[in-house]
């Protein structure tokens, strides 16, 4: 029951780093009773992870800036690889291999498999921070449903706003969110 009570408390703020919500919107969105998102929210706001503004006379939640946040962030990040494997458990082999091949700094999971659709036969799209073939090689070489994107994380390219939206990230938490700015 304690990893449930973590895991909404993670799904709030993973929801809020989309953007902001009101109370409502949370409930709805994680499917939860209002009263429990209340209690969670208030718990998250007083640990001074979330913060809100009022907007007529609703409350919109948002994650805040600070290093209190910053760590439930890289907590919620953690917990979305957890949930991953737990659904699709034939995976974790398969990343335990893709990262003990790499040296790689920045290694992120997106597509289906990130927005938790994936079927039988999806591809497992992954990318590393790196301009390397040989190490793109490495990896294809793994599994042969891995598909391998490489570059720098460039803001600006669609692949890395794709990236943003829906990812796994399987190495480098604290990269990935220095690169996005999100706590600049």
């Amino acid at each position: 029951m304690v990893q449930n009570k973590d895991g909404i408390e993670s799904e709030i703020i993973l929801l809020l780093l989309r953007g902001e919500n009101h109370l409502r919107g949370i409930a709805k969105q994680l499917n939860e009773s209002h009263s429990t998102i209340l209690r969670k929210v208030d718990k998250l706001a007083s640990a001074n992870v979330l913060d809100f503004k009022k907007e007529g006379r609703n409350k919109v939640f948002f994650v805040r800036k600070n290093l209190q946040a910053k760590n439930y962030v890289f907590n919620a990040e953690r917990y979305k690889l957890i949930k991953l494997l737990k659904k699709y458990p034939e995976l974790s082999i398969i990343i335990d291999e893709l990262l003990k091949k790499s040296k790689e700094k920045l290694i992120v999971l997106f597509g289906s498999y990130a927005k938790f659709l994936a079927k039988a036969d999806s591809d497992i799209d992954i990318y590393v921070e790196t301009r390397s073939r040989k190490v793109k090689d490495e990896m294809k070489s793994v599994h042969s449903k891995i598909r391998v994107q490489i570059g720098g994380f460039d803001l600006n390219s669609y692949l890395i706003k794709e990236i943003i939206k829906n990812h796994i990230i399987l190495k480098g938490v604290e990269d990935f969110y220095e690169k996005t700015k999100f706590f600049a």
